[in-house]
């Protein structure tokens, strides 16, 4: 069984790519097209070092979950449209970075 914080981390990273793709579902043909497209993208990068257990991956997965927290305060100030996209994006980039930073505290202290 996987530790907890390992899928809270897992599951809001994937919940985060579900809520950047609806945001790319929603945006055809606009420039918001291709940001969500990117930011959709970028999500995929750490997947594969998440699931195998990598320490720097889950160490640098906290500073990406800051990007997106801006992301999601950016757009719940200035797009009161997408205020649901916003503050699922601002949730689950909270909860991805708290999830993240002690899972690497609870894999450094247990190799």
């Amino acid at each position: 069984m996987p530790h907890p914080l390992k899928l809270t981390c897992f599951a809001s990273l994937v919940g985060l790519l579900l809520c950047q793709l609806s945001l790319f579902l929603t945006q055809h043909g606009s420039f918001g097209f291709y940001w969500a497209l990117i930011l959709s993208l970028v999500l995929l990068l750490p997947l594969k070092g998440l699931l195998i257990d990598r320490l720097y991956t889950y160490k640098w997965v906290g500073f990406l979950a800051l990007f997106y927290f801006c992301v999601g305060i950016s757009e719940l100030v200035t797009n009161p449209d997408l205020m649901v996209y916003a503050y699922a994006t601002t949730l689950l980039s909270m909860l991805l970075f708290v999830a993240s930073i002690y899972y690497t505290r609870f894999l450094r202290l247990n190799p």
